[in-house]
């Protein structure tokens, strides 16, 4: 058996490295470069022995590890990163300039939404007023409704009283029975 011979463990560290540099956006050429330091073999040695034996047992992982870039590509996409602005190899850590963007919005975000419940709190107070100045109003409304009833009651009441004095005056001067 050859001294340099792959063994199951290197091909197993050149299938995860591959795998992980494809998710990440990166190159095989990086992946195998990175593999060749670890393996202390030749990056050329890494994308032979890739090519000629390990990726055709990975397809389904090839597969889902471009699914994953594409879908980190969108979600970056979708967080105000554009493709544009990545750099050739994606890094799997963020960059200061990232993480400070990222803290710009979520202040920025988080500015808005106080000045927003501001807003709202000062919206309830000026309902809560409005509504305490119109439940008054309306106990005034119910008060004078009640005093108007009064006394609309006291002028029917007298209204109807005079119509019986006049009636009773008008058949005393025409001389007709009050029950006729």
């Amino acid at each position: 058996m050859r001294q340099d011979a792959w063994t199951y463990e290197d091909d197993t560290i050149l299938a995860e490295t591959t795998l992980r540099h494809i998710r990440d956006g990166s190159t095989q050429l990086a992946a195998f470069e990175e593999v060749a330091k670890a393996l202390n073999r030749t990056p050329a040695a890494c994308g032979y022995r890739w090519n000629a034996n390990v990726r055709r047992q990975y397809m389904d992982n090839i597969g889902m590890a471009k699914q994953k870039r594409k879908e980190r590509k969108e979600e970056m996409e979708v967080n105000g990163f554009s493709a544009d602005d990545e750099p050739e190899r994606m890094q799997v850590t963020l960059t200061w300039t990232e993480v400070l963007r990222f803290l710009r919005n979520q202040r920025r975000d988080f500015q808005t939404l106080q000045n927003r419940i501001k807003q709202l709190e000062k919206d309830v107070e000026i309902a809560n007023f409005e509504t305490d100045r119109l439940s008054q109003e309306k106990q005034e409304l119910e008060a004078q409704i009640h005093k108007l009833s009064d006394e609309y009651k006291l002028i029917n009441d007298d209204y109807r009283a005079l119509l019986g004095i006049v009636e009773r005056a008008r058949e005393r001067v025409l001389g007709m029975p009050h029950d006729a």
